[in-house]
């Protein structure tokens, strides 16, 4: 530790002592509040809403003192870094406070005993590292600490130098150095025989789950916006995902889509046979206008994306945005059926002689639009556009064997729960 943050660290000590009693001078077992444990947990840039692996033990060490020593109060104050507005890092640093005292509560601290707060940016810090953190304080009233016992003060967690120092009323005040630049690197293991407590979640849930409801156009040899109406068809889906970070994602969806399809205008007078073959002059067969035509497509789509989030590559913040927007390249694999009805009198014409391929390959992708309403939901506007090598999936064929504008538009709305 630096000559500066060390200076820093008991300036902030000494803070904390004068704000908590409003006193001056006397004895500090009879006037002073006794602070008797602190402990600092640090974040990373623009997170608040989750405890750093790194800080897994630093925090559960902090847990089992609470938990061991039911009679000091504890106050959680949350600073930032400069990066960002007053505002922001106000707020920020105040979810960083509510994040530690939720976990707290979670394991069992009574939740009468923790306040917080949220001072912004930490203007005195040595660097952005140290800034970025929450100060854990475990503190005893005057009229307490002079009658109390004193608390135990639990085995340091970490490598880190540790001071012990006896304020004037005998209890011992535990100070963990502060370091300069946060952990990145993994959990360190236990040593042989030492306890530990179970860590918060150190990442935003890794696993979602959803639901999908939306409208399909199909375009093919007949398309959804027919030349004389456009057919509204229905789709519905489900969705799961895991986050391998907050950049990307991998997904897996499967949705049923069912629609109409009508003649294009150009194609209004081409002339379509029951075995679903398209002539484009009268020949000997029965035939009838695709204009008096339409073809009933069912399809069941499963596919699997890569998503990514295109605010963690504008960003370093991306976590802290309630609107995201998510690129997902797809690959599909389509089961779809079909059959050719009259409009007159909605009866089936096909003979089932063309028929759509069993399984067939499609490719292409989504863009969704999604808006985080609490912390476990999020609400999404999913885009699919996707191409389908099945030429026969509406029911029909021609002369030129395979086309290459079968296409498919499934817009969705949606909502996402995240799970850890």
């Amino acid at each position: 530790m630096g000559i500066l943050e060390k200076l820093f660290f008991a300036a902030g000590c000494l803070s904390f002592v004068g704000t908590a009693t409003g006193a001056s001078g006397g004895p500090a077992g009879e006037t002073r509040d006794s602070v008797v444990q602190h402990t600092s947990i640090y974040f990373s840039r623009g997170n608040g809403e989750w405890i750093e692996k790194s800080e897994y033990r630093r925090a559960g060490g902090f847990l089992r003192w609470a938990l061991e020593n039911p009679e000091p109060m504890i106050r959680l104050v949350g600073w930032s870094d400069g990066t960002g507005s007053e505002e922001f890092n106000k707020r920020l640093s105040l979810r960083r406070a509510v994040t530690l005292s939720r976990y707290l509560v979670r394991k069992g601290v009574a939740a009468g005993r923790i306040t917080t707060e949220g001072r912004g940016v930490d203007t005195g810090a040595a660097n952005d590292s140290v800034a970025r953190r929450v100060d854990m304080v475990g503190w005893l009233p005057a009229a307490v600490s002079s009658q109390a016992p004193r608390p135990s003060v639990t085995k340091p967690q970490e490598t880190d130098t540790v001071r012990t120092d006896a304020n004037a009323s005998g209890a011992t005040v535990r100070k963990e150095e502060q370091r300069p630049e946060p952990r990145q690197t993994a959990e360190t293991p236990p040593q042989a025989g030492e306890q530990t407590v179970p860590g918060p979640h150190a990442v935003p849930p890794r696993w979602n789950v959803g639901l999908n409801a939306g409208i399909p156009f199909f375009w093919g040899d007949m398309i959804s916006m027919s030349a004389d109406k456009t057919y509204v068809g229905f789709a519905a889906g489900v969705q799961g995902g895991y986050h391998i970070s907050d950049l990307l994602a991998v997904s897996l969806s499967v949705d049923y889509a069912r629609g109409k399809l009508g003649a294009r205008d150009y194609a209004r007078d081409y002339l379509l046979a029951p075995d679903g073959m398209t002539g484009y002059v009268p020949q000997q067969q029965s035939m009838q206008r695709y204009g008096d035509l339409c073809s009933k497509v069912s399809l069941v789509n499963v596919g699997l994306s890569l998503d990514v989030n295109m605010n963690r590559i504008f960003s370093q913040r991306a976590a802290e945005h309630r609107f995201t927007v998510w690129v997902s390249p797809t690959v599909y694999g389509q089961f779809f059926s079909a059959d050719i009805y009259t409009k007159a009198d909605d009866k089936r014409y096909s003979d089932g002689t063309t028929k759509p391929c069993g399984l067939s390959l499609g490719l292409g992708g989504a863009l969704s639009l999604r808006y985080r309403v609490a912390r476990e939901v999020d609400l999404h506007l999913k885009n699919s556009l996707f191409w389908m090598t099945d030429n026969r999936f509406d029911g029909i064929r021609t002369i030129f064997g395979k086309t290459k504008h079968n296409a498919a538009w499934i817009p969705q709305i949606g909502v996402v729960w995240n799970i850890r």
